[in-house]
């Protein structure tokens, strides 16, 4: 229902959103979770006022700089008609996301897991329907595509407000805030090095080719939702788990086990999608189709990023030590070198490969920031991972993979489904 120009441009702009959410957050959402204290209920009142009220300031401030000089902004972002309004939704769309980060901190060091899952649903179930309201019925283009993730947010805004004005005390510690800002602070380069190893592919393709490239582009790599779904709920369970869990007497045991089982996971997850993702696309059983044949050309980078997503998810597991020794000083070190690799390698790569060269520095980028953490991991906090297990596992997933889509290249369809299953 979207020109890839459209699509490009909505892709790009929500890159853009994925950066100002860093900055609406301000570090205060780490903050949060390392102050939470489950047996002090008074001091989690003040800990979430705190960190909520930082990033109600921050982001309104910034929303309304960007909605005064939208006119400014818009020839830089998109070349659609109407891009003046495309900017000013655009804007409003992380201001409310920025309104639930400490809701959705609180509701997983909690473990409320259902009300987190239910909140998350909720958003997804209201944001499709609007998508179809919008853009398929009322044929809004990319304007209903942000005004369906606008109106959505609103709603997730609502579903919040009892738990918001439950645990907001508006009497600001502001000892405790400099407390926090100390400890969030530093996390800020990290996670916005973090956001440009995941999105900076984006604005770089767009700029040395154009939006067509990056329609392309976008649509397959989201084709690797399932891994990015993998490693998503593994990080929001894994984050209050060792937060939990570290002062356990078999703590390392238990979190180098966790490395192990999350690789045979996200093994199967490859297994799954990388042989069996062009039939759910080209639908060649019903003589349908999930997403438009314009896009079929670019499948084959599938695969690849979902390597990515699993090197990403490495990360997150190398990332506990830090968190738990209070030394996240070292987080913008590792991830600032990929994020440095990531755009370098595309400013390198897409000019003879076009949106093939943004997917395998993708890929790289994500190895280096894996492999850059577990050095500095191994001072900070030593594990001994099982590799040789780990190894096997990845080792017999490439192999199987790769006999499997050779042997069913020309085969008849059904028989080409049932070898990829049994493989």
């Amino acid at each position: 229902y979207l020109s890839i120009e459209e699509v490009g441009d909505i892709i790009f702009i929500f890159s853009l959103i994925a950066f100002l959410n860093i900055a609406y957050s301000f570090g205060m959402d780490s903050a949060f979770f390392r102050f939470y204290s489950k047996d002090e209920p008074e001091r989690t009142r003040k800990v979430f006022s705190a960190s909520y009220f930082t990033i109600l300031s921050i982001s309104a401030v910034i929303s309304i700089i960007f909605l005064a000089f939208t006119e400014s902004f818009s020839p830089a972002i998109s070349d659609l008609p109407n891009a003046n309004t495309l900017i000013r939704l655009a804007a409003l769309i992380p201001l409310s996301d920025a309104l639930m980060f400490i809701p959705y901190s609180y509701l997983r060091m909690t473990r409320q897991a259902k009300t987190f899952a239910l909140a998350k649903f909720f958003l997804i179930i209201v944001t499709v329907g609007l998508n179809f309201a919008l853009v398929v019925f009322m044929s809004m283009g990319a304007e209903g595509v942000l005004l369906s993730q606008l109106i959505a947010n609103v709603c997730g805004l609502v579903f919040f407000i009892p738990l918001i004005f439950k645990h907001l005390d508006f009497k600001i510690d502001f000892k405790l805030m400099r407390e926090m800002f100390r400890y969030g602070l530093p996390t800020l380069p990290a996670n916005f090095s973090a956001i440009i190893l995941q999105v900076a592919d984006r604005p770089v393709l767009k700029a040395l080719t154009d939006s067509t490239q990056l329609g392309l582009y976008g649509v397959n790599y989201r084709l690797g939702i399932p891994m990015m779904l993998m490693v998503t709920v593994f990080e929001y369970a894994w984050k209050p788990f060792y937060l939990t869990h570290y002062k356990d007497e078999d703590a390392k045991v238990l979190f180098k086990r966790v490395l192990t089982y999350f690789t045979l996971a996200c093994a199967f997850v490859f297994m799954a999608v990388g042989l069996f993702i062009e039939y759910a696309v080209q639908m060649p059983f019903i003589g349908g189709k999930l997403i438009d044949p314009e896009y079929w050309s670019g499948l084959g980078i599938i695969p690849i990023i979902l390597v990515a997503y699993y090197f990403n998810g490495m990360f997150t597991n190398f990332a506990a030590g830090f968190h738990i020794e209070k030394k996240t000083d070292y987080l913008p070190l590792a991830v600032g070198a990929a994020a440095i690799s990531n755009i370098g390698l595309n400013f390198f790569l897409i000019p003879y490969m076009g949106y093939w060269g943004s997917t395998w520095a993708t890929l790289i980028a994500y190895a280096i920031s894996a492999v850059v953490l577990y050095v500095f991991a191994r001072k900070v906090y030593p594990m001994n991972y099982e590799w040789k297990r780990i190894l096997l596992i990845a080792a017999f997933t490439g192999i199987i993979y790769y006999i499997a889509t050779w042997l069913t290249g020309d085969m008849h369809l059904w028989v080409s489904i049932g070898i990829r299953l049994i493989a």
